[in-house]
């Protein structure tokens, strides 16, 4: 098996743009500025993924969340940080190329 980490630049972007979320909300506790910030960086970091996910073609492997672009972002938008989470998880394993195709897509 491959170890090899390939995440698009959007992706690290991504994943910065939470570290940042979570050390401001944890620093500055909770106030206007912070809520903003937070609904700025779960759109953002939403439209990230479903940007990559057309990149890495995310439709063609088995997961549940296997959507498409405008799927994906909403799902990533409603239930940021687990989708956002979920989707780096099927990302990375799309990366090493453990992450099985759909059954029509083998035929």
């Amino acid at each position: 098996m491959k170890g090899n980490l390939k995440l698009s630049a959007r992706a690290w972007i991504a994943v910065c743009f939470v570290v940042v979320l979570y050390a401001a909300i944890a620093i500055t506790g909770k106030n206007p500025l912070a809520e903003f910030f937070l609904l700025a960086v779960a759109f953002s970091t939403a439209g990230i993924a479903a940007l990559d996910s057309m990149q890495v073609q995310l439709r063609r492997y088995r997961s549940g969340i296997a959507y498409g672009p405008v799927g994906l972002f909403l799902a990533c938008s409603l239930f940021w940080p687990v989708a956002l989470i979920w989707y780096f998880f099927v990302r990375v394993r799309i990366a090493r190329g453990t992450m099985p195709l759909k059954d029509e897509i083998c035929e």
